[in-house]
């Protein structure tokens, strides 16, 4: 299941929206036509710099870990996650139905994200739950996050 962009449509973003704003801000600070190519240089540069940060940092990124107990995985998980600031998103389809913890108890994709003004610039965590696995999807930088805590957690368990 695809949950986001990936490395190239992220990178496009960062490229474009970086390379157009400084060829204009270099145009107006130096004085000069965007016909030349001064402004188109420097733009490019600084586009290819956003780019990779930009993609570096916040493509979507999944990361599938193969657990006994689903259960057991995704209260550890959550608890993860409330730490990180990450709470379980509410569809506003639960919120009026008078089942809706049985509602979302039954859907195979939860999805997590930060409260207020944070999670405009955060963005969501998808979980997707399979028979034996649970993939997580989220930007990069949350996807390495995670899997240090994991692994860390992991390495803690072991004798």
């Amino acid at each position: 299941m695809d949950f986001g962009p990936g490395f190239l449509p992220t990178f496009l973003y960062y490229f474009t929206s970086t390379a157009v704003v400084c060829a204009f801000v270099v145009s107006r600070a130096l004085s000069v036509g965007l016909d030349s190519s001064i402004p188109q240089e420097i733009g490019a540069a600084g586009g290819v710099v956003a780019g990779l940060l930009g993609a570096y940092f916040n493509r979507t990124v999944t990361y599938t870990v193969s657990v006994p107990s689903q259960k057991k995985f995704l209260n550890y998980l959550e608890t993860l996650l409330e730490q990180m600031g990450y709470r379980r998103a509410v569809a506003e389809s639960d919120e009026t139905e008078s089942e809706s913890a049985t509602t979302a108890e039954s859907t195979d994709l939860r999805v997590y994200e930060r409260s207020s003004f944070s999670k405009w610039f955060s963005g969501k965590i998808y979980v997707q739950l399979d028979a034996k696995s649970v993939t997580i999807a989220s930007r990069a930088v949350t996807i390495r996050q995670l899997r240090r805590q994991l692994a860390a957690s992991n390495e803690r368990k072991s004798p």
